[in-house]
Protein backbone atom coordinates (compact mmCIF):
# COMPACT_ATOMS: atom_id res chain seq x y z
CA UNK A 1 0.00 0.00 0.00
CA UNK A 2 0.86 3.64 -0.48
CA UNK A 3 2.74 5.47 2.61
CA UNK A 4 2.67 9.26 2.19
CA UNK A 5 5.06 10.69 4.01
CA UNK A 6 5.05 14.00 4.71
CA UNK A 7 8.30 15.43 5.31
CA UNK A 8 7.95 19.23 6.03
CA UNK A 9 5.18 21.87 5.49
CA UNK A 10 6.91 25.11 4.80
CA UNK A 11 5.49 28.61 5.46
CA UNK A 12 6.72 31.03 2.85
CA UNK A 13 7.22 34.16 3.21
CA UNK A 14 8.60 37.00 0.79
CA UNK A 15 8.10 35.00 -2.58
CA UNK A 16 10.21 36.81 -4.99
CA UNK A 17 8.49 38.33 -8.34
CA UNK A 18 9.51 37.54 -11.37
CA UNK A 19 11.95 41.34 -11.80
CA UNK A 20 12.45 41.96 -7.70
CA UNK A 21 12.88 38.97 -5.71
CA UNK A 22 13.24 40.56 -2.57
CA UNK A 23 10.81 43.03 -2.83
CA UNK A 24 7.69 41.16 -2.54
CA UNK A 25 5.20 40.26 0.02
CA UNK A 26 3.59 37.00 -0.73
CA UNK A 27 2.07 34.62 2.13
CA UNK A 28 2.38 31.70 -0.12
CA UNK A 29 2.41 27.57 2.06
CA UNK A 30 4.29 25.18 -0.04
CA UNK A 31 3.81 21.73 1.70
CA UNK A 32 6.63 18.67 0.44
CA UNK A 33 5.54 15.52 0.44
CA UNK A 34 7.94 13.10 0.33
CA UNK A 35 8.35 9.33 -1.41
CA UNK A 36 5.15 7.52 -2.27
CA UNK A 37 4.67 3.74 -4.57
CA UNK A 38 3.03 5.77 -7.64
CA UNK A 39 3.96 8.93 -9.35
CA UNK A 40 1.56 11.50 -8.98
CA UNK A 41 -0.76 13.25 -11.45
CA UNK A 42 -2.59 16.57 -10.80
CA UNK A 43 -5.56 16.68 -9.60
CA UNK A 44 -7.01 19.98 -8.87
CA UNK A 45 -10.12 22.11 -8.13
CA UNK A 46 -11.51 22.21 -11.80
CA UNK A 47 -10.95 18.28 -11.98
CA UNK A 48 -13.45 18.19 -8.89
CA UNK A 49 -15.71 20.78 -10.87
CA UNK A 50 -15.55 18.95 -13.81
CA UNK A 51 -16.57 15.54 -11.70
CA UNK A 52 -18.97 17.19 -9.66
CA UNK A 53 -21.13 18.67 -12.30
CA UNK A 54 -23.60 16.86 -14.99
CA UNK A 55 -24.85 17.68 -18.96
CA UNK A 56 -28.30 18.31 -19.85
CA UNK A 57 -28.55 15.08 -21.75
CA UNK A 58 -31.56 11.79 -22.21
CA UNK A 59 -34.37 11.31 -24.51
CA UNK A 60 -35.35 14.01 -26.70
CA UNK A 61 -38.32 14.37 -24.91
CA UNK A 62 -36.95 15.16 -21.42
CA UNK A 63 -33.95 17.46 -23.00
CA UNK A 64 -36.88 19.29 -25.21
CA UNK A 65 -38.94 20.15 -21.94
CA UNK A 66 -35.46 21.35 -20.20
CA UNK A 67 -34.67 18.09 -18.05
CA UNK A 68 -37.69 19.35 -15.94
CA UNK A 69 -39.80 16.07 -15.46
CA UNK A 70 -39.27 14.56 -12.21
CA UNK A 71 -42.46 14.80 -10.94
CA UNK A 72 -44.26 14.65 -14.08
CA UNK A 73 -42.68 11.32 -14.35
CA UNK A 74 -43.47 8.40 -16.58
CA UNK A 75 -40.39 8.93 -18.47
CA UNK A 76 -37.12 6.99 -18.84
CA UNK A 77 -34.55 9.59 -17.96
CA UNK A 78 -36.45 10.40 -14.39
CA UNK A 79 -34.65 7.12 -13.30
CA UNK A 80 -31.46 9.59 -13.24
CA UNK A 81 -33.21 12.43 -11.34
CA UNK A 82 -36.18 11.26 -9.30
CA UNK A 83 -36.61 7.00 -9.41
CA UNK A 84 -39.71 7.50 -8.27
CA UNK A 85 -40.67 8.75 -12.18
CA UNK A 86 -40.83 5.37 -13.46
CA UNK A 87 -43.58 4.06 -10.94
CA UNK A 88 -45.66 6.18 -12.91
CA UNK A 89 -45.38 3.99 -16.25
CA UNK A 90 -48.47 1.50 -16.83
CA UNK A 91 -46.88 0.74 -19.83
CA UNK A 92 -43.22 -1.37 -20.40
CA UNK A 93 -41.56 1.17 -22.71
CA UNK A 94 -38.05 1.04 -24.64
CA UNK A 95 -36.38 4.08 -26.41
CA UNK A 96 -32.64 5.41 -27.96
CA UNK A 97 -31.47 8.90 -28.69
CA UNK A 98 -28.31 9.68 -30.69
CA UNK A 99 -28.04 13.41 -32.04
CA UNK A 100 -24.93 16.02 -33.06
CA UNK A 101 -23.52 18.38 -30.73
CA UNK A 102 -21.44 21.22 -32.23
CA UNK A 103 -19.84 24.08 -30.47
CA UNK A 104 -19.49 26.32 -33.23
CA UNK A 105 -17.29 29.29 -32.46
CA UNK A 106 -14.48 26.76 -31.44
CA UNK A 107 -10.85 26.59 -33.03
CA UNK A 108 -10.13 23.05 -34.80
CA UNK A 109 -7.72 21.47 -32.82
CA UNK A 110 -5.96 18.22 -32.61
CA UNK A 111 -8.19 16.49 -35.22
CA UNK A 112 -11.16 17.37 -33.44
CA UNK A 113 -13.92 18.93 -35.62
CA UNK A 114 -16.60 21.53 -33.87
CA UNK A 115 -19.19 18.87 -34.65
CA UNK A 116 -19.78 15.90 -34.07
CA UNK A 117 -22.49 12.80 -33.93
CA UNK A 118 -23.38 11.26 -30.15
CA UNK A 119 -25.07 8.17 -28.75
CA UNK A 120 -26.42 9.53 -26.00
CA UNK A 121 -29.09 7.33 -24.47
CA UNK A 122 -30.84 3.49 -24.53
CA UNK A 123 -33.06 2.45 -22.07
CA UNK A 124 -36.30 0.29 -20.67
CA UNK A 125 -38.73 0.12 -18.09
CA UNK A 126 -40.68 -3.06 -17.83
CA UNK A 127 -44.24 -2.17 -16.10
CA UNK A 128 -45.13 -5.08 -13.85
CA UNK A 129 -48.89 -4.80 -12.76
CA UNK A 130 -50.05 -6.10 -9.66
CA UNK A 131 -53.69 -6.84 -8.37
CA UNK A 132 -55.51 -3.25 -9.12
CA UNK A 133 -57.29 -4.07 -5.57
CA UNK A 134 -54.22 -3.72 -3.86
CA UNK A 135 -52.40 -1.22 -2.70
CA UNK A 136 -49.73 -1.65 -4.37
CA UNK A 137 -50.50 -1.29 -8.21
CA UNK A 138 -47.27 -1.38 -10.32
CA UNK A 139 -43.66 -2.52 -9.65
CA UNK A 140 -41.29 -1.28 -12.28
CA UNK A 141 -38.27 -2.46 -13.47
CA UNK A 142 -36.10 -0.02 -15.28
CA UNK A 143 -31.91 0.52 -17.18
CA UNK A 144 -30.76 3.41 -18.62
CA UNK A 145 -27.89 4.89 -20.18
CA UNK A 146 -27.02 7.64 -21.09
CA UNK A 147 -24.11 10.40 -21.37
CA UNK A 148 -23.30 12.03 -18.05
CA UNK A 149 -21.10 14.30 -19.12
CA UNK A 150 -19.76 15.16 -22.92
CA UNK A 151 -16.35 16.06 -22.57
CA UNK A 152 -15.98 17.16 -26.03
CA UNK A 153 -14.69 21.15 -25.77
CA UNK A 154 -12.22 23.68 -27.28
CA UNK A 155 -10.31 26.67 -25.82
CA UNK A 156 -8.55 28.38 -28.01
CA UNK A 157 -6.87 32.00 -27.59
CA UNK A 158 -4.43 33.64 -30.36
CA UNK A 159 -2.07 36.68 -29.98
CA UNK A 160 -3.16 37.28 -26.38
CA UNK A 161 -1.07 40.53 -25.34
CA UNK A 162 0.58 39.23 -22.10
CA UNK A 163 2.57 43.08 -20.93
CA UNK A 164 5.92 41.49 -20.48
CA UNK A 165 4.65 39.16 -18.10
CA UNK A 166 5.28 35.20 -18.88
CA UNK A 167 5.00 31.35 -18.34
CA UNK A 168 8.12 31.37 -16.67
CA UNK A 169 7.42 33.78 -14.17
CA UNK A 170 5.43 31.21 -12.60
CA UNK A 171 8.22 28.84 -12.86
CA UNK A 172 10.66 31.02 -11.42
CA UNK A 173 8.33 31.40 -8.18
CA UNK A 174 8.08 27.60 -8.26
CA UNK A 175 11.82 27.59 -7.53
CA UNK A 176 11.82 29.45 -4.24
CA UNK A 177 11.19 26.96 -1.36
CA UNK A 178 11.35 28.18 2.23
CA UNK A 179 13.45 30.98 2.02
CA UNK A 180 15.79 30.05 -0.53
CA UNK A 181 16.16 28.91 -3.96
CA UNK A 182 15.98 25.07 -5.21
CA UNK A 183 19.27 24.09 -7.14
CA UNK A 184 17.49 22.24 -9.64
CA UNK A 185 21.04 20.76 -10.64
CA UNK A 186 20.62 18.41 -7.20
CA UNK A 187 17.84 15.32 -7.16
CA UNK A 188 16.68 16.10 -4.12
CA UNK A 189 15.68 19.62 -4.65
CA UNK A 190 14.42 18.77 -7.99
CA UNK A 191 11.50 16.91 -6.17
CA UNK A 192 10.58 20.18 -4.71
CA UNK A 193 8.73 21.60 -7.61
CA UNK A 194 6.60 21.03 -10.55
CA UNK A 195 7.53 19.14 -14.16
CA UNK A 196 6.92 22.09 -15.60
CA UNK A 197 9.21 24.41 -13.88
CA UNK A 198 11.92 20.89 -14.34
CA UNK A 199 11.48 21.45 -18.32
CA UNK A 200 11.35 25.08 -18.11
CA UNK A 201 14.93 25.01 -16.58
CA UNK A 202 16.44 21.73 -18.34
CA UNK A 203 15.19 23.80 -21.71
CA UNK A 204 16.97 27.24 -20.48
CA UNK A 205 13.92 29.08 -19.75
CA UNK A 206 15.50 29.47 -16.40
CA UNK A 207 18.61 31.05 -15.85
CA UNK A 208 20.25 30.09 -12.82
CA UNK A 209 22.69 32.44 -10.58
CA UNK A 210 24.86 31.73 -7.99
CA UNK A 211 26.71 33.61 -4.88
CA UNK A 212 29.79 33.28 -4.33
CA UNK A 213 29.67 30.31 -2.11
CA UNK A 214 27.98 28.03 -4.33
CA UNK A 215 24.39 28.55 -3.58
CA UNK A 216 22.09 29.53 -5.72
CA UNK A 217 20.98 33.10 -6.22
CA UNK A 218 17.82 32.75 -8.05
CA UNK A 219 16.49 32.66 -11.81
CA UNK A 220 16.47 34.84 -14.41
CA UNK A 221 13.06 34.07 -16.59
CA UNK A 222 12.02 35.82 -19.80
CA UNK A 223 10.04 38.05 -20.44
CA UNK A 224 7.19 37.97 -23.08
CA UNK A 225 4.92 39.59 -25.63
CA UNK A 226 1.97 37.49 -26.53
CA UNK A 227 0.94 33.53 -26.46
CA UNK A 228 -1.36 31.82 -28.49
CA UNK A 229 -3.12 28.32 -26.82
CA UNK A 230 -5.10 25.54 -27.87
CA UNK A 231 -7.05 22.60 -25.52
CA UNK A 232 -9.09 20.09 -26.77
CA UNK A 233 -10.78 18.05 -24.46
CA UNK A 234 -12.95 14.29 -25.75
CA UNK A 235 -14.63 11.69 -24.36
CA UNK A 236 -17.25 11.75 -21.23
CA UNK A 237 -18.50 10.44 -18.48
CA UNK A 238 -21.04 7.22 -19.19
CA UNK A 239 -23.61 6.91 -16.77
CA UNK A 240 -25.92 3.51 -16.64
CA UNK A 241 -28.66 3.43 -14.26
CA UNK A 242 -30.81 0.52 -12.85
CA UNK A 243 -34.04 1.40 -11.36
CA UNK A 244 -36.77 -0.14 -9.64
CA UNK A 245 -39.90 1.53 -8.26
CA UNK A 246 -43.13 0.95 -6.76
CA UNK A 247 -47.17 2.41 -6.97
CA UNK A 248 -48.94 2.72 -4.66
CA UNK A 249 -52.51 3.93 -4.75
CA UNK A 250 -52.12 5.74 -8.13
CA UNK A 251 -51.15 8.17 -5.32
CA UNK A 252 -47.78 7.52 -3.71
CA UNK A 253 -44.86 7.00 -6.17
CA UNK A 254 -41.23 5.61 -4.51
CA UNK A 255 -37.87 4.52 -6.40
CA UNK A 256 -34.72 3.69 -5.92
CA UNK A 257 -31.80 3.78 -8.63
CA UNK A 258 -28.52 2.24 -8.77
CA UNK A 259 -26.34 4.21 -10.82
CA UNK A 260 -22.62 2.90 -12.78
CA UNK A 261 -20.38 5.24 -13.95
CA UNK A 262 -17.78 4.85 -16.57
CA UNK A 263 -14.69 7.33 -17.23
CA UNK A 264 -13.20 8.18 -20.23
CA UNK A 265 -11.47 11.64 -20.98
CA UNK A 266 -8.60 12.40 -23.10
CA UNK A 267 -7.12 16.00 -23.10
CA UNK A 268 -4.51 18.25 -25.03
CA UNK A 269 -3.28 21.49 -24.76
CA UNK A 270 -0.53 22.93 -27.07
CA UNK A 271 0.87 26.22 -25.65
CA UNK A 272 3.47 29.01 -27.67
CA UNK A 273 5.00 32.17 -26.47
CA UNK A 274 6.48 34.68 -28.07
CA UNK A 275 9.49 35.65 -26.12
CA UNK A 276 11.95 38.57 -25.88
CA UNK A 277 15.70 37.82 -26.55
CA UNK A 278 17.58 38.53 -23.17
CA UNK A 279 20.59 39.20 -25.30
CA UNK A 280 18.52 41.17 -28.10
CA UNK A 281 15.58 42.92 -26.80
CA UNK A 282 14.20 44.14 -30.77
CA UNK A 283 14.24 40.27 -31.28
CA UNK A 284 11.51 37.65 -30.51
CA UNK A 285 11.51 34.12 -30.34
CA UNK A 286 8.62 31.37 -29.70
CA UNK A 287 9.11 28.25 -26.99
CA UNK A 288 6.23 25.67 -26.98
CA UNK A 289 4.58 23.38 -24.83
CA UNK A 290 2.67 20.21 -25.32
CA UNK A 291 0.67 18.10 -22.71
CA UNK A 292 -1.48 15.08 -23.77
CA UNK A 293 -3.55 13.45 -20.26
CA UNK A 294 -5.58 10.46 -20.45
CA UNK A 295 -8.15 10.24 -17.48
CA UNK A 296 -10.75 6.42 -17.29
CA UNK A 297 -11.70 5.09 -13.91
CA UNK A 298 -15.61 3.80 -13.12
CA UNK A 299 -17.91 5.43 -10.53
CA UNK A 300 -21.35 4.50 -8.52
CA UNK A 301 -23.89 6.33 -6.70
CA UNK A 302 -27.63 5.78 -5.05
CA UNK A 303 -30.54 7.58 -5.58
CA UNK A 304 -33.73 7.59 -3.61
CA UNK A 305 -37.21 9.63 -4.81
CA UNK A 306 -40.58 9.60 -3.68
CA UNK A 307 -43.36 11.74 -5.54
CA UNK A 308 -46.83 12.40 -3.81
CA UNK A 309 -49.79 13.45 -5.30
CA UNK A 310 -52.17 14.46 -2.14
CA UNK A 311 -54.96 15.41 -3.64
CA UNK A 312 -56.89 12.14 -5.33
CA UNK A 313 -59.32 14.15 -7.73
CA UNK A 314 -55.93 16.44 -8.17
CA UNK A 315 -53.29 15.78 -11.12
CA UNK A 316 -51.16 17.84 -8.87
CA UNK A 317 -48.22 15.97 -7.29
CA UNK A 318 -44.59 17.09 -5.51
CA UNK A 319 -41.24 15.17 -6.05
CA UNK A 320 -38.37 14.83 -3.65
CA UNK A 321 -34.82 13.12 -4.58
CA UNK A 322 -31.65 12.62 -2.66
CA UNK A 323 -28.52 11.44 -4.75
CA UNK A 324 -25.48 10.09 -2.95
CA UNK A 325 -22.38 11.42 -3.86
CA UNK A 326 -20.44 9.64 -6.46
CA UNK A 327 -17.66 8.01 -5.78
CA UNK A 328 -14.88 7.36 -8.50
CA UNK A 329 -12.22 5.35 -8.84
CA UNK A 330 -9.84 7.23 -11.45
CA UNK A 331 -6.29 6.44 -12.94
CA UNK A 332 -4.47 9.41 -14.56
CA UNK A 333 -1.57 9.22 -17.05
CA UNK A 334 0.49 12.53 -18.67
CA UNK A 335 2.99 13.49 -21.26
CA UNK A 336 4.88 16.81 -21.28
CA UNK A 337 6.84 18.47 -23.81
CA UNK A 338 8.55 21.43 -23.96
CA UNK A 339 10.53 22.83 -26.24
CA UNK A 340 12.87 26.43 -26.30
CA UNK A 341 14.63 28.58 -28.83
CA UNK A 342 18.07 28.38 -26.95
CA UNK A 343 21.07 26.28 -28.20
CA UNK A 344 21.49 23.02 -27.38
CA UNK A 345 24.94 22.21 -26.42
CA UNK A 346 26.47 18.62 -25.41
CA UNK A 347 28.94 18.19 -22.61
CA UNK A 348 31.77 19.17 -24.73
CA UNK A 349 30.37 22.18 -26.04
CA UNK A 350 29.55 21.06 -28.97
CA UNK A 351 26.35 22.47 -30.84
CA UNK A 352 23.75 19.81 -30.97
CA UNK A 353 20.38 21.95 -32.38
CA UNK A 354 19.12 25.07 -32.86
CA UNK A 355 16.85 24.72 -30.48
CA UNK A 356 16.49 22.63 -26.89
CA UNK A 357 13.91 20.24 -26.06
CA UNK A 358 12.48 18.04 -22.97
CA UNK A 359 9.99 15.35 -22.43
CA UNK A 360 8.32 13.68 -19.71
CA UNK A 361 6.38 11.02 -18.49
CA UNK A 362 4.69 11.66 -15.88
CA UNK A 363 3.27 8.24 -15.56
CA UNK A 364 0.06 6.96 -14.08
CA UNK A 365 -1.51 7.63 -11.00
CA UNK A 366 -4.27 6.13 -8.91
CA UNK A 367 -6.73 8.64 -7.20
CA UNK A 368 -10.20 9.45 -5.96
CA UNK A 369 -13.09 12.02 -6.50
CA UNK A 370 -16.58 11.96 -3.73
CA UNK A 371 -18.82 14.96 -5.29
CA UNK A 372 -21.48 16.64 -3.46
CA UNK A 373 -24.77 15.34 -2.41
CA UNK A 374 -27.67 16.35 -4.55
CA UNK A 375 -30.75 17.31 -3.39
CA UNK A 376 -34.01 17.47 -6.13
CA UNK A 377 -37.68 19.04 -5.79
CA UNK A 378 -40.22 19.06 -8.14
CA UNK A 379 -43.55 20.03 -8.54
CA UNK A 380 -46.01 19.02 -11.71
CA UNK A 381 -49.56 18.93 -12.71
CA UNK A 382 -51.33 18.62 -16.39
CA UNK A 383 -53.76 20.68 -17.47
CA UNK A 384 -56.68 18.30 -18.91
CA UNK A 385 -54.86 16.36 -21.19
CA UNK A 386 -53.47 18.91 -23.46
CA UNK A 387 -50.79 20.39 -20.87
CA UNK A 388 -48.45 19.22 -18.80
CA UNK A 389 -46.52 21.15 -17.04
CA UNK A 390 -43.04 21.14 -14.27
CA UNK A 391 -40.82 22.79 -12.18
CA UNK A 392 -38.25 21.83 -9.68
CA UNK A 393 -34.59 23.01 -8.14
CA UNK A 394 -31.04 21.03 -7.29
CA UNK A 395 -28.81 21.77 -5.03
CA UNK A 396 -25.21 20.83 -4.76
CA UNK A 397 -22.51 22.17 -2.82
CA UNK A 398 -19.38 21.65 -4.96
CA UNK A 399 -17.08 23.10 -2.15
CA UNK A 400 -17.99 19.87 -0.23
CA UNK A 401 -16.56 17.53 -3.37
CA UNK A 402 -13.10 15.61 -1.99
CA UNK A 403 -9.87 13.90 -3.22
CA UNK A 404 -8.44 10.99 -1.67
CA UNK A 405 -5.60 8.59 -2.31
CA UNK A 406 -5.88 4.82 -2.31
CA UNK A 407 -5.29 3.50 0.98
CA UNK A 408 -4.40 -0.41 1.94
CA UNK A 409 -7.43 -2.22 0.95
CA UNK A 410 -8.03 0.34 -1.82
CA UNK A 411 -11.48 1.75 0.01
CA UNK A 412 -12.66 5.04 -0.11
CA UNK A 413 -12.51 5.09 4.15
CA UNK A 414 -9.24 3.76 4.59
CA UNK A 415 -7.82 6.09 1.43
CA UNK A 416 -5.19 9.46 2.36
CA UNK A 417 -7.67 12.36 2.12
CA UNK A 418 -6.08 15.44 0.32
CA UNK A 419 -6.15 18.14 3.32
CA UNK A 420 -4.84 20.98 1.45
CA UNK A 421 -7.55 20.41 -2.32
CA UNK A 422 -10.35 19.95 -0.24
CA UNK A 423 -9.71 23.32 1.60
CA UNK A 424 -9.39 24.42 -1.88
CA UNK A 425 -12.46 23.24 -3.32
CA UNK A 426 -14.31 24.72 0.08
CA UNK A 427 -13.07 28.07 -0.37
CA UNK A 428 -13.47 28.74 -4.42
CA UNK A 429 -15.86 25.85 -5.69
CA UNK A 430 -19.66 27.13 -4.81
CA UNK A 431 -22.66 25.58 -4.34
CA UNK A 432 -24.46 25.21 -7.51
CA UNK A 433 -28.11 26.15 -7.61
CA UNK A 434 -30.19 24.52 -10.91
CA UNK A 435 -33.93 25.98 -11.60
CA UNK A 436 -35.84 24.01 -14.55
CA UNK A 437 -39.20 24.45 -16.00
CA UNK A 438 -40.66 22.66 -18.96
CA UNK A 439 -43.98 22.46 -20.58
CA UNK A 440 -45.65 20.15 -22.95
CA UNK A 441 -48.73 20.79 -24.88
CA UNK A 442 -50.62 18.38 -27.15
CA UNK A 443 -51.12 20.60 -30.35
CA UNK A 444 -53.32 17.98 -32.09
CA UNK A 445 -54.39 14.48 -31.68
CA UNK A 446 -50.88 12.37 -31.83
CA UNK A 447 -48.59 15.23 -31.89
CA UNK A 448 -46.95 17.51 -29.21
CA UNK A 449 -44.72 20.62 -28.83
CA UNK A 450 -42.46 20.96 -26.11
CA UNK A 451 -40.22 23.96 -24.09
CA UNK A 452 -37.87 24.45 -21.70
CA UNK A 453 -35.62 26.63 -19.79
CA UNK A 454 -32.27 24.89 -17.60
CA UNK A 455 -30.37 27.57 -15.38
CA UNK A 456 -27.38 26.33 -13.26
CA UNK A 457 -25.45 28.97 -11.31
CA UNK A 458 -21.53 29.42 -11.61
CA UNK A 459 -19.59 26.28 -9.96
CA UNK A 460 -16.77 28.56 -8.71
CA UNK A 461 -15.25 32.23 -7.10
CA UNK A 462 -14.62 34.61 -9.37
CA UNK A 463 -11.13 34.86 -7.91
CA UNK A 464 -10.63 31.07 -8.04
CA UNK A 465 -7.21 30.25 -8.97
CA UNK A 466 -4.77 27.06 -9.91
CA UNK A 467 -2.95 27.23 -6.52
CA UNK A 468 0.57 25.25 -6.85
CA UNK A 469 1.89 26.67 -4.00
CA UNK A 470 -0.52 24.26 -1.52
CA UNK A 471 0.56 21.43 0.86
CA UNK A 472 -1.63 18.83 -2.07
CA UNK A 473 0.55 16.34 -3.23
CA UNK A 474 -0.84 16.16 -6.41
CA UNK A 475 0.87 19.50 -7.37
CA UNK A 476 3.76 18.85 -7.44
CA UNK A 477 3.79 16.55 -10.61
CA UNK A 478 1.46 19.54 -11.91
CA UNK A 479 2.22 19.36 -15.67
CA UNK A 480 0.28 22.81 -16.76
CA UNK A 481 -0.55 26.37 -14.94
CA UNK A 482 -3.71 27.32 -16.82
CA UNK A 483 -7.43 27.51 -15.43
CA UNK A 484 -10.57 28.80 -16.57
CA UNK A 485 -12.80 30.18 -14.32
CA UNK A 486 -16.74 29.32 -15.66
CA UNK A 487 -19.95 31.67 -15.56
CA UNK A 488 -23.29 30.31 -15.08
CA UNK A 489 -25.05 27.97 -17.48
CA UNK A 490 -28.16 29.12 -19.33
CA UNK A 491 -29.76 26.50 -21.33
CA UNK A 492 -32.96 27.21 -23.80
CA UNK A 493 -34.66 23.75 -25.03
CA UNK A 494 -37.65 23.19 -27.58
CA UNK A 495 -38.62 19.58 -29.10
CA UNK A 496 -41.47 18.46 -30.75
CA UNK A 497 -42.99 14.27 -30.79
CA UNK A 498 -45.22 12.08 -32.44
CA UNK A 499 -46.84 9.53 -30.76
CA UNK A 500 -48.68 6.25 -32.02
CA UNK A 501 -50.30 3.35 -30.73
CA UNK A 502 -47.54 1.69 -29.78
CA UNK A 503 -44.03 3.47 -31.39
CA UNK A 504 -43.06 6.74 -31.17
CA UNK A 505 -40.58 9.41 -32.28
CA UNK A 506 -39.13 13.05 -30.73
CA UNK A 507 -36.96 15.44 -31.48
CA UNK A 508 -35.29 17.99 -29.27
CA UNK A 509 -32.83 21.03 -30.04
CA UNK A 510 -30.82 22.38 -26.86
CA UNK A 511 -28.71 25.67 -26.99
CA UNK A 512 -26.48 26.35 -23.96
CA UNK A 513 -25.04 29.34 -23.70
CA UNK A 514 -21.78 29.80 -21.19
CA UNK A 515 -18.58 31.78 -20.97
CA UNK A 516 -15.22 31.50 -18.93
CA UNK A 517 -12.23 33.55 -17.84
CA UNK A 518 -9.03 32.27 -19.39
CA UNK A 519 -5.54 32.43 -17.87
CA UNK A 520 -3.06 30.46 -19.03
CA UNK A 521 -0.99 31.30 -15.92
CA UNK A 522 -0.71 32.49 -12.72
CA UNK A 523 1.55 35.27 -11.37
CA UNK A 524 0.34 37.08 -8.40
CA UNK A 525 0.11 40.54 -7.18
CA UNK A 526 3.03 41.85 -5.11
CA UNK A 527 0.16 42.06 -2.20
CA UNK A 528 -2.37 39.27 -2.87
CA UNK A 529 -1.25 35.67 -3.82
CA UNK A 530 -5.01 35.27 -5.20
CA UNK A 531 -5.11 38.04 -7.59
CA UNK A 532 -3.73 37.35 -11.08
CA UNK A 533 -1.22 40.09 -12.66
CA UNK A 534 -1.92 38.61 -16.00
CA UNK A 535 -5.12 39.64 -17.59
CA UNK A 536 -8.07 37.02 -18.55
CA UNK A 537 -8.91 36.07 -21.99
CA UNK A 538 -13.12 35.72 -22.49
CA UNK A 539 -13.84 32.56 -23.97
CA UNK A 540 -17.15 31.38 -25.45
CA UNK A 541 -18.05 27.98 -24.96
CA UNK A 542 -21.52 28.23 -26.22
CA UNK A 543 -22.90 24.62 -27.74
CA UNK A 544 -25.38 23.38 -29.75
CA UNK A 545 -27.53 20.14 -29.49
CA UNK A 546 -29.83 18.06 -31.92
CA UNK A 547 -31.43 14.94 -30.15
CA UNK A 548 -33.68 12.30 -31.95
CA UNK A 549 -35.65 9.58 -29.95
CA UNK A 550 -37.11 6.85 -31.53
CA UNK A 551 -39.18 4.65 -28.76
CA UNK A 552 -42.04 1.64 -28.54
CA UNK A 553 -44.39 1.43 -25.63
CA UNK A 554 -46.53 -2.31 -25.17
Amino acid sequence: HIIYIVQKVLKVKDVVSSQKHDDMNKLLTLGLLGLTSLPMCAQDIYKMENFAGEDLNGTARYVGMGGSMSALGAEISTMGTNPAGTALYRRSDFAMSAGLNSQPNALDFANRGKTRASFDQAGFVYAARMSSDDNLRFINLGFNYHKRRNMKSFVGVDDFYTGGLSQTHQMLDLTYVNNGFLDLTKDNDRSYTTSLTLLGYDTQLLYMNKNADGTVAGYDPVNSQSYNYRRAQWGGIQQYDFNLSFNFCDQVYAGMTFGLYNVDVHNRTDYAEMIIDPANPGQLHEYNTSNAEALTGTGFDVKFGVILRPIEESPFRIGVAVHTPVFYDLTSSQYLYVNSPFKNYDSNGNLVANYTDKSLNVGDNDYKIRTPWKFNLSMATTVGSFLALNAEYEYRDYGASQVRYPGYDDNWSSGEKDEALCNEAQQYLKPVSTIKVGAELRAADDFYLRAGYNWESAPMSKDAFLNLFTSSPSYYYSANTDYLNLSSINRFTCGLGYRGKHAYFDMAYQFQKQTGDFYAFHVPTETSNVTNRLAPSKVDLNRHQVLFTLGYKF
